[in-house]
């Protein structure tokens, strides 16, 4: 297996490099020694992205995946790669019909037993909106059907909640 590992914005330490071919070593028993695999580094900020590419054969992977840490996102990367590869052996095995050893469990982690959660998150919406006063949020509330909204204040740069009140009223929350 050949592994290119590419930094954008960084540098690849010798650490890093060892710690991604112990990670992605574990993916040679899929592709085989034909395959390249590229993995790419890249940091924007506090944001660490780790992208990989692979393709050998039958089997082809495309995963990225970003945290807060380079090693968390190189983790969480192996281990996406690790259940694509492990979902397409799984899948050629039932298409062909031959008898083929099951994927091997090092390479997914069961998924983690959690609590039963009471919500989640079923949409995200981003807002890139000026900072304002509460008057203007309260006018552009006032105009809108939205039950709260939240916006930077234009004099503290702090981030506020305005909701509108069943009376008609607004009340403004704000960090203290």
């Amino acid at each position: 297996m050949k592994l290119i590992i590419t930094g954008r914005q960084m540098e690849v330490t010798k650490g890093m490099a060892q710690y991604i071919r112990k990670r992605f070593g574990k993916l040679a028993t899929f592709v085989g020694a034909d395959a390249e695999v590229h993995v790419i580094l890249r940091v924007e900020g506090y944001r660490h992205q780790a992208e990989v590419t692979a393709k050998s054969g039958p089997y082809a992977v495309a995963a990225k995946q970003i945290t807060k840490d380079m090693y968390s996102s190189i983790d969480l990367l192996a281990e996406k790669a690790g259940q694509q590869l492990a979902r397409q052996h799984d899948r050629l095995a039932r298409k062909s019909g031959a008898v083929m050893a099951p994927a091997p469990k090092e390479l997914v982690r069961a998924p983690k037993r959690e609590a039963p959660a009471v919500g989640r998150i079923v949409e995200e919406e981003a807002s890139a909106g000026k900072p304002m006063t509460p008057e203007e949020a309260a006018l552009q509330l006032n105009g809108s059907r939205q039950a709260f909204m939240v916006f930077e204040d234009v004099h503290t740069g702090d981030l506020n909640v305005l909701v509108r009140r069943k009376d008609g009223n607004f009340k403004l929350i704000v960090k203290d």
